[in-house]
């Protein structure tokens, strides 16, 4: 089953939550290496304030290495559940992947390609330049 799908009927914020550990644990996993520092960064970024929460995110971590699916479907999965009123989670998305790729002093070209790949996916549809370009042009 498709990890958003559990929580299909969350909020939009809740849904931009998941899937931002979904597409952060790709990125991470882009080197082959998922390790213990990066999970420990997710959790940092994602308070988890009881135990219930954090088995929850432990819990996506888990989904999410072990999914056979590109970031690219899970981008695509994203956008489909984020009502377009809330594009700006979008935006938070995209930050958030850099920050994750830049953790560990080094953005490699595999993190720069994901990154681009989910901006492709998340500014399709749109007819102006906006904030993904941008990105795009000051990581490239």
């Amino acid at each position: 089953m498709d990890i958003l799908e559990e929580f299909r009927g969350e909020s939009d914020q809740t849904i931009c939550i998941v899937g931002t550990i979904i597409l952060s644990t790709k990125l991470c996993m882009a080197d082959g290496n998922f390790s213990s520092y990066e999970k420990d960064e997710i959790l940092k970024t994602f308070p988890t304030n009881n135990e219930k929460l954090k088995e929850t995110v432990l819990d996506i971590i888990d989904k999410a290495s072990k999914d056979k699916n590109d970031i690219t479907y899970h981008a695509e999965r994203i956008k489909k559940f984020v009502d377009p009123k809330h594009e700006d989670f979008l935006d938070f998305i995209v930050a958030t992947l850099i920050k994750f790729a830049k953790a560990d002093h080094h953005f490699d070209e595999k993190e720069k390609e994901m990154i681009n790949d989910v901006i492709d996916v998340f500014e399709r549809d749109k007819d102006k330049r906006n904030i993904f370009q941008k990105i795009k042009d000051k990581i490239n």
